[in-house]
């Protein structure tokens, strides 16, 4: 969503609560990391104008550039990041401070961004099977950051028949419930991803968790395969997280303080990728920086969007040299 149509006014769905925090040893690093680079990247940047996953929604406001379901889909044939470097973006982050970086391996739309064996919308049935999670992950290896994955159970693309994506459809299938076996098939495709998230890329220190249905695989499971891992977000969440809210003193003392915490933010104009190219003036991250991390000792996780030949727009690179560079004298 875009920042600037937006209240200052925390609401439900942006506040996301834990009880309490993993103790593993290995796990420790979080409540010190202070920044994050969070990347919201996939085929929705084939429409350029088309937010993540939402900008198939025809009631979305958020989101310059609408399009129909079929459209949106469409994009994974055509969808081959060519000038794909993930170190450029790591060592960027590296420089500028951040410590983690947190990657959207399977959106809302589906499209896994990785060659999974389960489930057909994934980069095993198009690009060659190219596997851009694991460049990424060694991006981060190669620069000390600590490596993060964004994963939806959510699967509009296995139960688009059922859903009216804010008015396109309607009639058919269209608000009916959607029938078991493809309730079990979806569950199976989530649980077998991130099997192979948890088992292929080695140690895994974030999973970032998003939208309905967190309880595919148990936190049990996880520790099997990732037992020093950082479980973000849902009902076995590790930290406590604002979306796109800043929190006032109250909210922090009430809600947030003596506990791990995180805000994600946009630093862009939305959470995919936007061809107006804007980011926020360094100002405003500086700003934002002394509230949460400074002032209410939380971790700041800030939003870029890399366009669809991979590559990060030169204002990401300009505001990251010029918040580096205050950060080396204040931070």
């Amino acid at each position: 969503m875009a920042e600037n149509t937006k209240t200052e006014t925390l609401k439900p769905d942006d506040i996301h609560l834990a009880e309490g925090h993993t103790t593993h040893p290995d796990a420790q690093w979080f409540p010190e990391a202070k920044l994050g680079a969070f990347f919201h990247w996939g085929i929705s940047t084939i429409g350029e104008d088309v937010d993540i996953s939402w900008g198939m929604f025809k009631d979305f406001e958020y989101c310059p550039k609408k399009v129909t379901p079929e459209e949106y889909f469409g994009y994974a044939k055509s969808f081959n990041p060519k000038k794909y470097d993930p170190e450029k973006w790591i060592k960027a982050i590296k420089e500028a401070g951040f410590k983690y970086a947190v990657l959207t391996t399977r959106h809302h739309d589906s499209f896994a961004l990785w060659p999974s064996n389960y489930g057909s919308f994934n980069t095993n049935n198009y690009m060659d099977g190219r596997d851009l999670v694991g460049e990424y992950v060694n991006a981060c290896r190669k620069y000390g950051i600590k490596v993060g994955f964004y994963y939806s159970p959510p699967d509009f693309y296995t139960e688009r028949e059922y859903l009216s994506f804010g008015g396109w459809h309607s009639g058919g299938l269209v608000g009916q419930p959607v029938p078991s076996y493809i309730r079990d098939y979806q569950r199976a495709i989530v649980r077998g991803q991130l099997y192979e998230l948890f088992t292929r890329y080695g140690k895994i220190d974030v999973i970032w968790f998003d939208g309905e249905g967190l309880d595919f695989m148990s936190r049990e499971e996880i520790y099997q395969y990732q037992p020093g891992i950082v479980i973000g977000r849902g009902g076995m969440t590790d930290f406590r997280s604002t979306e796109c809210q800043i929190p006032d003193e109250n909210y922090y003392h009430e809600k947030l303080e003596g506990h791990w915490w995180e805000c994600c933010h946009e630093w862009c104009s939305c959470w995919g990728y936007i061809s107006d190219e804007y980011y926020k003036p360094t100002e405003t991250i500086i700003g934002w920086y002394n509230t949460v991390v400074k002032q209410m000792h939380g971790n700041l996780l800030i939003n870029f969007g890399p366009n669809k030949d991979g590559e990060l727009p030169p204002p990401a690179y300009e505001r990251l040299k010029e918040f580096g560079a205050w950060l080396k004298e204040n931070g």
